[in-house]
């Protein structure tokens, strides 16, 4: 259960006392009811329309190999010259940089009275690729959920490797809280240690009774989600040894707060939102080291106290 929330902190300039822990934490926990139910109806109906618009998939596949192979032959291109462009709206390097760069201290320091969702212990066997083990993240575009613990999962994951494209600015669908944050969707990620595969299944746009269709899990990926949720995102699995079921704090910190001023927060811990992104990326910090990287690197492990 989190602990009383000091008063002295703010959210844009709200006072943190306002929500007291009881009521954060059942806030929390009704929010994420009405997602998973939102999402159980979305995967459902996303079942039906692809078994009725399987054969019109295959025939449209067909038509852009073909176009690609034309515009191939004919010499035309994208003029990207190759080179892989983020998905959303690109945000400015030097905020990327600071995000990535928030002080270990500041991390280690932020209060954890906001977090209402803990890891779990799984025993799954080994979640590799790439001979390295691996964190599984399944999420979507339109999730408010996911938008809300993306921004601790790039603080975190930057302390280990690099992201190339870095993500791009987007938003939850308007109709879900229209939280501002980054996506993974066509982003590499390289680290020596761990290597974290995204798959941002669909987009923030609706199509008829569900959202647009981006990426779809592979038959391993479906089987490990479906036997630790009911289809509910996010789901992030450290390989095989612990999950995460749900945003670590409550997404409506977040509604009505634009992305630049949410960048900005991160790394002050006297605000709610920089407090609540700090400590969850501390505890995913710690997760990856003892379940992911046996420690290393160990300037990050000793950082946070991983022992």
């Amino acid at each position: 259960m989190p602990k009383s929330q000091p008063a002295s902190r703010a959210k844009s300039g709200a006072p943190r006392s306002q929500k007291s822990a009881p009521n954060r934490s059942n806030t929390n926990r009704k929010y994420n009811e009405r997602q998973a139910a939102k999402q159980r109806a979305a995967l459902q109906a996303r079942k039906s329309r692809n078994r009725t618009t399987g054969l019109a998939s295959v025939v449209l596949a067909a038509v852009i190999v073909v176009t690609l192979i034309v515009v191939k032959v004919a010499g035309g291109g994208s003029g990207t010259g190759g080179t892989a462009l983020a998905a959303g709206t690109p945000v400015p390097a030097a905020t990327m940089h600071r995000l990535a760069s928030i002080p270990f201290s500041t991390l280690v320091a932020a209060p954890s009275s906001g977090l209402v969702t803990p890891t779990q212990t799984i025993s799954d066997p080994k979640l590799t690729a790439d001979n390295k083990p691996d964190l599984l993240y399944i999420g979507a575009e339109f999730c408010p959920v996911c938008a809300t613990e993306r921004w601790a999962m790039y603080v975190a994951l930057s302390k280990f490797g690099t992201f190339s494209p870095e993500p791009g600015r987007i938003h939850s669908a308007v109709g879900d809280g229209d939280i501002p944050t980054l996506t993974f969707y066509k982003t590499n990620y390289t680290s020596p240690y761990l290597t974290f595969t995204p798959v941002e299944t669909t987009t923030n746009q609706i199509s008829g009774d569900s959202y647009v269709t981006l990426q779809t899990p592979t038959a391993a990926q479906q089987k490990i989600w479906a036997a630790h949720t009911t289809g509910t995102i996010p789901f992030l699995d450290f390989g095989g040894k612990v999950e995460l079921t749900s945003a670590q704090y409550d997404p409506t910190v977040l509604e009505g707060v634009s992305f630049d001023d949410i960048a900005s927060d991160v790394g002050n811990n006297s605000t709610v939102i920089g407090a609540d992104i700090d400590a969850s990326a501390n505890v995913l910090i710690k997760t990856i080291c003892t379940t992911l990287t046996g420690h290393k690197p160990a300037a990050v492990c000793d950082a946070v106290g991983d022992a």
